[in-house]
């Protein structure tokens, strides 16, 4: 997969999309997303980077891209927020 596609189209409403390139001054990694208030952020290790968006997404559905820099995907993860179901307990009942 190329990384010629946009951001936006491969996202739903609830899905954020996470990309990682590597630097184009080959000093560190930029991490990408419609998702972060400034579109874009630099990291010195891609790692850190994928952890950010981790974080980032812990709420939401996700998908976190790594590249190469041939714009390759070498790594891709899914993430979904699980159900939680709140299970209420009156305080009468003990």
């Amino acid at each position: 997969m190329r990384c010629s596609q946009p951001l936006a189209g491969a996202m739903t409403s609830s899905q954020h999309v996470y990309e990682v390139h590597p630097h184009k001054a080959h000093r560190g990694f930029d991490l990408i997303s419609d998702a972060l208030p400034f579109g874009r952020l630099w990291y010195e290790k891609g790692p850190d980077a994928v952890e950010y968006a981790k974080f980032r997404s812990r709420s939401h559905d996700a998908v976190i891209r790594v590249y190469d820099g041939a714009g390759n995907v070498i790594e891709e993860a899914h993430r979904a927020v699980a159900s939680i179901d709140v299970i209420r307990r009156s305080s009468n009942s003990r």
